[in-house]
């Protein structure tokens, strides 16, 4: 599906071990059915110290969202008319996520809360939840018109977790099964230890995932049932 060396590739599942627009950029038009991916969320992108902003300044953050924007172009490019394009974040990204949608001209259509059924660490209010964002192509529909815009899937946290912000791959296949069906391909360009993948095979789906860093993309393969 593109001119770049897969690391792993096979009927049914396609890795590459690079750079996410880098590799987005070399598959053709149409050929995912659904984007559905956990970025970095650039919290630390700011071009000067200010201890009262923990994502930098407006500025700042308007620069982050030309990233976000061209990995989105990109994303809507490759899939379908009748793709989804979903994308995690929280409440200091959402700002800047909503600023890159509307550069990539890739309408948000609902956000979905991710409730994990668990307290995180804080500051303040003890954070228990992140968004989804899901952006559709100008066929794109929901089949399943029962579904609420809240989904309860508890996160697990230990210490040996296989990635920093590794999602449950229950959680993946909710989402995979809202927007796709059997034999569908499933495009992740940020697939960190490899949960989407892992859901979307179980899932019977096809699978495209990218990830930067050599020792993740291992990781993502092996979960995928691929020996590194």
């Amino acid at each position: 599906m593109s001119s770049l060396t897969p690391y792993f590739e096979n009927e049914t599942l396609t890795l590459y071990q690079g750079n996410a627009l880098a590799v987005l950029e070399t598959l053709p038009d149409g050929c995912c059915d659904a984007l559905i991916t956990d970025p970095p969320y650039m919290l630390g992108a700011k071009s000067t110290y200010d201890s009262k902003a923990r994502c930098g300044n407006w500025a700042d953050m308007e620069n982050s969202a030309h990233w976000y924007a061209a990995w989105m172009k990109e994303g809507k490019r490759v899939l379908k008319p009748s793709g989804w394009l979903l994308s995690f974040c929280n409440w200091r990204s959402l700002p800047v996520f909503m600023l890159a949608t509307v550069r990539a001209e890739c309408p948000t259509h609902s956000l979905l809360v991710w409730d994990k059924d668990i307290m995180g660490a804080g500051m303040c209010l003890r954070p228990s939840y992140e968004f989804v964002l899901f952006m559709g192509m100008p066929e794109a529909v929901i089949a399943n018109r029962r579904q609420k815009d809240i989904i309860t899937c508890r996160w697990t946290y230990n210490r040996r977790k296989l990635h920093p912000v590794e999602k449950p791959v229950e959680l993946l296949e909710r989402l995979i099964a809202l927007t796709t069906r059997p034999g569908d391909t499933v495009c992740d360009p940020f697939m960190g230890s490899g949960s989407t993948g892992k859901a979307a095979l179980l899932l019977g789906r096809k699978f495209v995932g990218v990830e930067r860093e050599p020792e993740y993309c291992a990781i993502a393969a092996g979960a995928m049932g691929v020996e590194a």
